[in-house]
C-alpha cells in the first residue's frame, strides 16, 4: 500500500509541473491502447460477464464453506 500511496504522490507531482498537452497526449495514448486491446479480448462482453458472474459465486460459497468450517 505504501508503494502506491508513493506512486501516486510522484505522479501527482510530474502531472503539476508537466504541460497539459504533455500529459493529455500520453493519456488520450494509453486509453486508445486499452480500447485497441479490448479489441483482441478473446471473449464477448456477454461471456465475460458470465464468466464475472460465476467467479463471483464461487468467492461467495468458498467464503461460506471456510467459516461454516472455522464454526464447527
Amino acid at each position: 500500500m505504501k508503494e502506491r500511496i508513493k506512486f501516486i504522490k510522484r505522479y501527482v507531482e510530474w502531472l503539476k509541473k508537466t504541460p497539459n498537452g504533455v500529459w493529455s497526449a500520453q493519456q488520450a495514448e494509453f486509453i486508445n491502447a486499452l480500447l485497441e486491446n479490448a479489441k483482441n479480448f478473446p471473449l464477448s462482453k456477454k461471456e465475460y460477464l458470465k464468466m464475472k458472474e460465476k467467479a463471483k459465486k464461487l468467492a461467495v460459497n468458498s467464503v461460506f464453506l471456510v467459516d461454516k468450517n472455522i464454526q464447527k
